[in-house]
């Protein structure tokens, strides 16, 4: 049920982007009833920072990222090897140095240092959306009767935008690595104008946006789109008008089972809609496995019959 704000999911397999108070009646349960079971792709995400971490326990990084890889040998060689790339920071501390002094404001919070291993559904970003969306999180925190309902929670989110113009361009703090078609761990060029990057699995974005033209992305084909976007003005325009201007849509930079990516500076995260400041690391995100979903069947296609089996479950 789209009980949420965005409800990405929910629009993705036809439940709608918004609560109605006839979902409450019989006609949501026939809905259901009537509802085919599709499939949805789960992906793994590992973030490991560095700040915490001593020489020799870096050095395994590159062998828990390359864990239950299908290559050769020959190939896995050469995959450590690029995932050992990865580790070199010599460039770090200046960066760090440098985000942290052109910070007008101190930075919210202390990043965290913490290690993750989850799962996800939706998107990962990194960079000036996931800044907004962090400081929308800690405004509800300290305000919560200001969001009392989806109309302000979207005036609050316009509000936190403009803290995004003059977000850092990631060029020259991320790397990123990703798996050919061929499955070869290759370098991904982050363009020079690049202030987020997102990955996305299924064709909704924060509240319905679709943010390329392509038909490709899938959220059953065991790959995620990379996009890197430029900046707040330009996401807007996309998400306003794209649908009438099809150009104005972002061209998709990889697909693929596996990215990994080192941050070398401290830089504001999201995973569906979660948010929090992420310290120095290492982030991988690859395919994790598939879980049955109920993807709602359009009205002239209900039938009246029963749909689905008894594993059918609503997430």
């Amino acid at each position: 049920m789209p009980l949420g704000t965005g409800n990405d999911l929910s629009r993705q397999y036809g439940w709608g982007p918004e609560f109605k108070s006839h979902m409450k009646s019989k006609r949501m349960i026939t809905a259901v009833q009537n509802a085919k079971v599709s499939e949805l792709d789960r992906w793994r995400c590992i973030i490991m920072p560095l700040q915490t971490l001593g020489e020799d326990e870096m050095q395994l990084i590159p062998k828990i990222l390359g864990e239950n890889s299908q290559a050769n040998d020959g190939d896995m060689a050469v995959k450590l090897n690029a995932l050992h790339s990865l580790l070199d920071g010599a460039d770090s501390v200046r960066i760090t140095q440098s985000h942290r002094k052109s910070q007008k404001k101190p930075i919210e919070c202390k990043p965290s240092d913490q290690f993750f291993d989850g799962v996800f559904c939706n998107y990962f970003s990194l960079g000036f959306d996931a800044k907004v969306v962090y400081l929308f999180h800690h405004e509800r925190e300290l305000h919560p009767e200001k969001f009392s309902s989806p109309l302000k929670n979207k005036m609050v989110y316009i509000k936190k935008s403009p803290y995004a113009l003059k977000a850092p361009k990631l060029r020259k703090r991320v790397k990123v690595l990703v798996n050919d078609e061929n499955g070869k761990l290759v370098k991904l060029k982050v363009p020079k104008n690049c202030r987020a990057i997102i990955l996305m699995n299924i064709q909704s974005y924060a509240g319905g946006r679709h943010l390329t033209s392509t038909s490709k992305g899938d959220p059953t084909d065991g790959e995620i789109e990379v996009i890197f976007v430029s900046n707040a003005v330009r996401l807007g325009s996309c998400a306003a008008i794209g649908p009438v201007i099809p150009f104005l849509h972002f061209q998709v930079a990889a697909r693929t089972n596996n990215v990994c990516m080192r941050t070398l500076c401290p830089l504001h995260c999201q995973v569906d809609g979660e948010p929090w400041l992420q310290e120095e690391g290492v982030i991988q995100v690859k395919f994790h496995s598939k879980n049955p979903i109920l993807e709602k069947m359009k009205e002239s296609m209900n039938c009246g019959c029963m749909g689905g089996t008894d594993e059918a479950v609503i997430n």
